[in-house]
């Protein structure tokens, strides 16, 4: 089971004041296009016309514990995207899996430790939905309850140092 742990690290929140840079928003204008094209499946993004946020639409895969459910994924990009990989979180209501927080907070080392600029939001919606079909069971991480409440007022699980040491689920 993965588990988080407090970061000793100065807070880096997802900026909202500071606009995309030249590279991102290019990169993500790119993407978008590629999306519309040719979107992966079972995900559906939800047009707005604010490129540094996407709402994602992810339905659980056929034959998995998810079927016939669908949840919503926000994507926040900060003006150093893709060189930084961008803040992921499931919308309430969060789906119940051993490595999704109640909050919505998702641990996943591609969000954090092992992102690649060359990582897509199609690949990491492609990874969430793998992780999601892979699950045996529905149930919240054993640490929940502490984790959501260590996490009030906002905090970013970028903030968090997250273990990651079960890759079953």
């Amino acid at each position: 089971m993965a588990s988080p742990s407090s970061s000793s690290f100065p807070s880096r929140k997802v900026a909202r004041v500071q606009a995309l840079s030249k590279i991102a928003c290019r990169r993500l204008q790119k993407e978008l296009t590629e999306w519309q094209v040719n979107p992966p499946a079972g995900f559906e993004h939800r047009v707005t016309d604010n490129l540094q946020r996407w709402v994602v639409d992810v339905a659980g895969a056929p034959g998995t514990l998810y079927t016939g459910e669908t949840y919503k994924l926000q994507v926040d990009f900060s003006e150093h995207y893709p060189m930084e990989a961008p803040q992921v979180i499931f919308l309430h209501p969060a789906p119940m899996h051993p490595h999704i927080y109640s909050n919505g907070h998702i641990c996943l080392d591609i969000l954090y430790d092992s992102w690649s600029p060359a990582m897509t939001v199609s690949s990491i919606c492609i990874s969430i939905l793998s992780m999601l079909s892979s699950s045996p069971a529905k149930q919240r991480p054993a640490d929940n309850d502490r984790y959501v409440r260590n996490c009030r007022n906002g905090r970013s699980p970028k903030e968090t140092t997250w273990w990651f040491h079960d890759d079953t689920v």
